[in-house]
């Protein structure tokens, strides 16, 4: 055990080092009392009553010098550690206070048989205040615990609330927003631009407001991540990989996909999984400068953990955002948004991992591995989503 290097002796660090010293110091001065009795007084050792004396303070010096040993290594605030000897001492001078008072009410046979008394009033005095001072502090940390975690859980539904309350302001007002700006541009694409600049110029309206509604979107689905207790099962990640695959060639347009997809693959996630692959997928294709892009897509399953692999033919990642690719962005500095950073909070809900495998001017690939769902999640599943087909 290893006591705190201040030099502070009234630091209240160095408590639990006197509390051990007091202990030492009582039980060294209950050996030499034993050894000056047997060489003056030999008869008064192997008495009845001085036997019992120091069979019941024994316990209590190893309790004392335990207790200083347990104040260092306990969760219990320095700061409670002169409550507690306060305690000690109160024991120890409340109980020799009456003892002393039989004492002298109840004079004893020799001077010998007082001082074996008073340090028996000592030491169980002593025991007994340090018990009840650290059973006091445990009490008070417990209380003062349980207050912060109350705080704490009352704040977090604050949080919570406030948050919801935001949510619905980007979604019922932003996101409607949005969508008139998308319309309207698109109006004005078809039927008002009759130059190929003011075409470029309705292209980039619709494209960046169909990024806010994506923006939009993903906040919305990382509080949905962040809500409530976490229900995992086994989902189906062939079908949803190719649902996502079909998703990203409607959207994007001529898009070259190859798949190693095996079937019936399942790992243990929820449906917000399916945000994980769709993210990246699109990223793929959004931010590949290939004259046709090229996707592909591998799953790799395996006893523990499912791995999918997917790769692009874009220009690659730069080494300046490479490590930082997965973090939330404050300003558009990082063309991947908020996109990638949802991907890696979705992916760590459900233990897994998510990496840039490779980049380079020949492309880029992104690795997932989810736990895989065992074999009774997967027949549960399917048996789930047979019984709610129509």
């Amino acid at each position: 055990m290893r006591w705190p290097a201040d030099t502070d002796i009234g630091s209240p660090e160095r408590i639990p080092r006197y509390v051990v010293g007091f202990g030492v110091t009582l039980t060294l001065v209950l050996i030499g009392e034993i050894a000056l009795y047997r060489v003056f007084v030999p008869t008064f050792v192997f008495r009845g009553v001085f036997l019992v004396g120091v069979i019941t303070t024994i316990p209590f010096l190893v309790g004392i010098a335990f207790g200083g040993r347990w104040l260092r290594t306990s969760d219990l605030s320095p700061a409670r550690y002169p409550r507690v000897v306060g305690w000690l001492l109160g024991g120890l001078v409340g109980f020799l206070f009456v003892n002393l008072a039989l004492i002298v009410t109840m004079p004893t046979e020799s001077w010998v048989q007082a001082v074996s008394w008073i340090r028996w009033a000592i030491a169980l005095g002593a025991g007994i205040g340090l018990l009840v001072g650290c059973l006091e502090g445990r009490a008070i940390e417990r209380t003062l615990a349980a207050e912060r975690a109350s705080l704490r859980a009352e704040h977090v539904e604050e949080q919570r609330e406030y948050l919801d309350y935001l949510n619905g302001i980007l979604r019922h007002e932003v996101l409607n927003t949005a969508t008139i700006i998308n319309g309207y541009a698109s109006l004005l694409y078809e039927e008002a631009a009759t130059t190929d600049q003011q075409r470029r110029w309705a292209e980039i309206v619709i494209a960046e407001s169909e990024e806010m509604s994506t923006v939009i979107d993903d906040v919305r689905i990382l509080l949905q991540s962040a809500d409530g207790e976490l229900q995992l099962e086994a989902i189906d990640l062939s079908r949803l990989l190719t649902d996502e695959v079909r998703k990203l060639e409607h959207k994007c347009g001529p898009v070259e996909v190859e798949t190693s997809i095996p079937p019936d693959v399942s790992v243990r996630a929820d449906d917000l999984v399916a945000r994980v692959f769709g993210n990246l997928l699109s990223n793929a294709v959004e931010h590949n400068d290939a004259s046709t892009p090229r996707v592909s897509v591998a799953v790799d399953p395996g006893p523990e953990t499912v791995r999918v692999e997917i790769a692009d033919n874009g220009p690659g990642i730069p080494d300046s955002t490479l490590e930082t690719i997965f973090e939330r962005t404050e300003s558009h500095g990082s063309s991947h948004g908020i996109g990638l950073y949802l991907v890696r909070q979705l992916v760590s809900r459900y233990d897994g991992a998510v990496e840039v495998a490779e980049t380079g001017p020949d492309g880029t690939t992104f690795a997932v591995e989810l736990p895989a769902a065992s074999e009774s999640q997967s027949t549960a599943s399917s048996s789930a989503h047979s019984t709610e087909a129509p």
